[in-house]
């Protein structure tokens, strides 16, 4: 059963005017002075009628009221009953419109009794066409307050679904731990998914707004309050996405620059592993050396290309990797690694000038002549 109390604003309950007669004023018309058997048992029959009729119709007017604090289930017992007793008025008047007939039939139709029958029959009239409008203006309202009520159950459920995505939503970003730039790709996109469909839930609680503002006096209290709910779920959505948008150009921001760290660290080592090479080559070339008073001037100018080669690698490598400390932590040990094979390759090119010097001044203190010997 509901408890909710009815609230009836500004519905006016029509009131009953009291009209007609509860029976006749005379026995017999003025030509008449002593009634036949039959016009006193069609009088009878009539003031029998026509007083259950008249009292159905005066404890619907003055004994049946509405509570005002009535419930739904109680507002829709008291319409019910009152809708029964009606069809019970309809038929009494049935019955007494037929007696009334019937007695009339007796009556000289320009006689006092006979108007006062006549008016009898119109005042009955006029309260059943009375008591069926007040019948359906409380039918209509009810009809309109419970599809008010189904309405403002359906707002309220929407509601509590946004607030279901919404807490999803920043349960989401405040749960979610970040620590490398694949969970945040999946966060963002987990973000957005939950975003849609709290969205989805606003859209669908704001239609159920309309459609309960529908049954709202436009510019009351309720009615503002709805719009203003409304507005405010809105501009969340909207926040909501601002929020995406920060998230998402800071990953972009985020992932640029991995790139670049990415695409410097890689050029640094396919650096290091073409001087490498060299190197390797370059001991090779090395071993191939003659006792110095074989040697001769092409061979050293070989080593000496080779040498330059190795130079050139080192110092690449060594610029690439002067590129990539600027995103190293300089007490970490990718930093350090980086100086030490710094220091390695220059010592490396040291020792090599070095060496090709020596032996280009032996060559030259061997061969003063140079090529011509």
């Amino acid at each position: 059963m509901s408890k909710t109390k009815l609230i009836f604003g500004s519905l006016i309950i029509m009131a009953i005017i009291t009209a007609g007669c509860s029976g006749t004023k005379t026995m017999v018309g003025n030509e008449q002075t002593i009634p036949s058997a039959g016009q006193t048992a069609a009088l009878n029959d009539y003031k029998k009628y026509a007083g259950e009729l008249s009292d159905e119709i005066g404890f619907m007017k003055n004994h049946y009221p509405l509570s005002p604090n009535a419930t739904l289930d109680e507002y829709r017992a008291w319409l019910d009953g009152f809708g029964e007793k009606l069809a019970l008025c309809r038929q009494m008047y049935n019955n007494t419109s037929a007696a009334s007939n019937k007695y009339m039939g007796y009556l000289n139709n320009s006689s006092d009794e006979y108007r006062n029958v006549t008016a009898a029959d119109a005042g009955y009239v006029s309260d059943i066409e009375l008591l069926n409008r007040t019948y359906w203006n409380h039918s209509e309202y009810l009809n309109t307050y419970v599809k008010k009520m189904a309405a403002l159950e359906k707002y309220t459920n929407k509601l509590n679904s946004t607030m279901d995505a919404y807490n999803d939503l920043s349960g989401l970003a405040k749960d979610t731990k970040i620590d490398s730039l694949d969970a945040y790709s999946r966060f963002i996109g987990s973000f957005k998914n939950k975003a849609t469909a709290y969205e989805s839930s606003v859209d669908a609680a704001v239609a159920a707004g309309d459609e309960y503002a529908s049954y709202c006096e436009p510019g009351s209290e309720e009615y503002k309050a709805l719009q203003d709910n409304n507005n405010a779920l809105k501009d969340g959505v909207t926040k909501c996405w601002d929020t995406y948008d920060n998230y998402k150009k800071d990953y972009d921001s985020k992932a640029g620059a991995s790139g670049a760290i990415q695409s410097t660290f890689k050029d640094y080592v396919d650096k290091v592993r073409k001087a490498s090479a060299i190197k390797n080559d370059l001991d090779t070339y090395r071993g191939t050396a003659k006792a110095l008073e074989k040697l001769d001037k092409s061979w050293l100018d070989g080593y000496k290309q080779k040498i330059d080669a190795f130079d050139t690698a080192c110092n690449d490598a060594i610029a690439s990797g002067n590129a990539c400390k600027q995103y190293l932590d300089k007490s970490g040990s990718d930093y350090k690694g980086i100086e030490t094979n710094e220091k390695n390759m220059k010592d490396s090119m040291a020792t090599y000038d070095e060496n090709y010097n020596k032996m280009n001044a032996m060559y030259r203190n061997l061969h003063p002549l140079g090529s011509l010997i």
